[in-house]
């Protein structure tokens, strides 16, 4: 059992007491309760839906598997809290060395970086497939597992920066939390590095959406054919789905970052309840994974309505073009046998 001195166990007995950290980590804990069964749902229902590219549906996926992940280690910690703050009758005995605090943050931070990783390699593998629209599907069939392997180490370099002045030994902790108030630099840079790949995402990924728009989509809009049409509705698919993922992914964790390095900088200014709560409470992790199937959901409401617009309209124009060519042919055909006649 580890002891605290007297300034630490009342510093904790604060902390147990705070209704602003304890009503954080409840909607928290709630968010994340709500979030994942959400989660699952759209993981499976995304990797069924053929319409979207492979390694598009690939990226996405794992984004929403490590979204999954992230809320269920957060809805463990955050009710493990909130049950010893509401049942330990000695709280300053219940608590957590700087080791123990590790492992239990690990899981969920691992998913976190993940995630935050993911938008930049979604961008990048849309602009791939834009450039070489004619031979994407042969010559690039495994370019969604290569960027895949990126993200991962990626994640793994920054995850390994912000862990890399901590040090594993039995210091007792009055509240798990990887990032420190005295040493935040280390948190600061990976944090930094993430918020300008979300501007980059966001850049490559509008590149990706217009040159696509000219170049994809208005050629099977004019073609008739069943593959024109399939083309179109992939097309569809994949960059609606992406493009609010990747919009509403940088949105929300620039402004987390943001917030979080503030946050880090004035934390001498708060008190211990208020800095923890803060920190808890401006993880938009938790809202995000709430919005991202609401808005997959609207998406594809949205890429269905618009799909069976443009095969309609392709119908249409297709049955007057057949309707001339026949009136035309009729015409020619009669043409034909006045000549004949008069020759005759």
């Amino acid at each position: 059992m580890v002891i605290l001195d007297s300034k630490l166990c009342e510093t904790m007995l604060a902390l147990s007491k705070s209704p602003i950290l304890i009503s954080v980590l409840a909607l928290c804990d709630l968010c994340c309760i709500v979030a994942a069964p959400l989660l699952s749902y759209w993981l499976v229902r995304i990797w069924k839906v053929k319409l979207m590219h492979y390694n598009s549906r690939m990226l996405l996926c794992f984004h929403i598997a490590c979204l999954l992940l992230h809320v269920l280690g957060r809805a463990f910690l955050h009710s493990t809290d909130l049950i010893i703050f509401a049942t330990s009758s000695r709280i300053c005995d219940v608590v957590h060395t700087r080791t123990q605090c590790f492992f239990l943050r690990l899981p969920f931070n691992v998913a976190m970086f993940a995630a935050n990783c993911s938008a930049i390699f979604a961008s990048i593998e849309r602009l791939i497939a834009t450039l070489n629209i004619r031979n994407y599907e042969k010559g690039f069939r495994n370019v969604g597992h290569y960027l895949l392997l990126s993200q991962i180490i990626m994640s793994a370099c920054l995850l390994g920066i912000m862990y890399s002045q901590t040090r594993l030994d039995d210091t007792p902790l009055i509240y798990c939390q990887t990032t420190s108030p005295t040493n935040y630099m280390w948190t600061v840079y990976p944090f930094a590095f993430q918020m300008i790949l979300q501007i980059l995402s966001v850049l490559l990924f509008e590149v990706a959406d217009r040159k696509n728009k000219i170049c994809s989509l208005s050629n099977a809009r004019r073609s008739g054919t069943l593959s024109g049409k399939f083309q179109l509705e992939e097309n569809l698919w994949t960059i609606r789905t992406l493009k609010a993922y990747v919009y509403l992914n940088s949105c929300i964790t620039a402004t987390y970052l943001i917030t979080m390095c503030i946050i880090l900088f004035k934390n001498e200014l708060l008190t211990r309840p208020t800095y923890y709560s803060l920190i808890e409470g401006t993880s938009g992790m938790y809202l995000y994974s709430l919005a991202l199937p609401l808005l997959l959901w609207y998406t594809r409401k949205d890429v269905k309505n618009e799909i069976r617009s443009a095969v309609n309209q392709a119908a249409s124009t297709n049955s007057e073009q057949l309707f001339r060519e026949l009136q035309l042919s009729w015409s020619s055909h009669w043409n034909i046998r006045s000549v004949s006649h008069r020759n005759y």
